[in-house]
């Protein structure tokens, strides 16, 4: 089976919870026997060097700053900066020479290139019911213009969503839940269940007394949580530990992260990961499921996180990860597991068994290729 993968950006390097969700899957369909190749869009914002990827990858420049009037007269803002001729020739360059048994959209916001591949089964591959991230950032503002302009964004976006349901051949989610919302929504296509898989690495001996936050700075709900981390959340757990230390990772930071806590983006997450006591991810909008929740516990990290924050992955609170919705009980959660490192390891492994039983990326690539095959 041939599969053309369509990215919104190059899946490698894997420095974010996006990449890394596309890397894995593309390399586990490959692993499963399928010709897999690659075509990305390469943002200016986001420009990443592709050499060295495992895949065959084509990536094509574009500057999503500025989307053309053409696009905008027919799709959202946030859709509308993805269009690029460029990247349309590219397409039907690589459809005519690989001539794919599938074409897998890895975003809603591609699917204005769905129509150039009616010759192969198309699928959209969702990390998240977008406009349902837009939607639950308004709920949270508490300006009231800022929170106008979120639900305005959220509403154009809900109309895509909702107009573009049937374009694909199916669509292929993360979770059960957002599954279970594009059939409400009116999806009448098949529906497959593949969450983000892991591949389980072995335990690392984290820095004492560190915790860490890793994720895309440009993502709304990352911005959220870093803000909140380090407004709120570090200074009630320094003045409970005075000894622990912050570290956020990621790209494309907003300008007023710039203190000690910013540790700039990293070339390699796991590494990242593995050198913390604690993961955070305390996030308050967003949906799908949390890449780097479910690297960290394959890592064996212990996670601290929201509910939201653990949304989408099964998990039982205080077995394998601890959940704590507010602002005490996160921070009593943090400091915990800081000072009482045997706890935390245990947690950690916890963490670790119950994703390598449940998220191993092997078997989720062999039942989506399954899923493929029957259509």
């Amino acid at each position: 089976m041939r599969i053309l993968i369509l990215a919104p950006r190059p899946p490698w390097p894997p420095i974010d919870g996006g990449r890394l969700a596309m890397a894995r899957l593309a390399e586990g369909l490959a692993h499963a026997g399928a010709d897999v190749e690659v075509l990305a869009l390469n943002p200016k914002k986001h420009r990443v060097d592709p050499g060295g990827a495992p895949l065959p990858l084509r990536a094509v420049d574009i500057d999503t700053s500025r989307p053309s009037l053409g696009a905008l007269r027919s799709a959202p803002l946030l859709v509308a900066r993805f269009v690029s001729e460029h990247f349309r020739r590219a397409l039907d360059e690589t459809i005519r020479r690989f001539r794919p048994d599938v074409v897998q959209i890895e975003s809603p916001f591609l699917l204005p290139y769905a129509r150039q591949a009616k010759s192969a089964l198309v699928v959209l591959r969702s990390l998240n019911v977008e406009f349902q991230i837009w939607e639950r950032l308004a709920g949270q503002s508490r300006n009231p213009l800022r929170r106008a302009a979120l639900r305005a964004v959220a509403a154009s976006l809900r109309r895509y969503e909702v107009r573009q349901l049937d374009t694909p051949d199916a669509i292929v989610t993360i979770t059960r839940d957002d599954a279970a919302t594009f059939r409400a929504l009116g999806c009448t296509k098949p529906i497959h269940v593949a969450p983000c898989g892991v591949a389980v690495g072995p335990p690392s001996e984290p820095e004492p007394l560190t915790a860490g936050f890793i994720g895309s700075l440009d993502f709304r709900p990352n911005q959220e949580a870093v803000q909140w981390i380090v407004s709120r959340l570090w200074p009630l757990v320094r003045s409970k530990l005075p000894a622990a230390r912050l570290s956020i990772a990621g790209s494309s930071p907003p300008s007023w992260l710039r203190d000690a806590a910013y540790v700039g983006p990293v070339p390699d997450a796991n590494a990242f990961m593995a050198r913390q006591s604690v993961m955070l991810a305390p996030l308050f909008a967003g949906g799908g499921m949390r890449i780097k929740v479910l690297e960290a516990m394959a890592l064996g990290k212990p996670v601290v996180a929201t509910t939201l924050g653990a949304g989408g992955i099964d998990v039982t609170p205080g077995q394998d990860i601890m959940i704590a919705d507010d602002l005490a009980s996160f921070a009593d959660a943090v400091v915990q597991l800081l000072q009482d490192p045997v706890a935390a390891a245990r947690l950690g492994h916890a963490a670790r068994e119950s994703v390598r039983t449940r998220y191993d990326n092997q078997a989720i690539a062999r039942a989506l290729l399954g899923f493929y095959g029957e259509r």
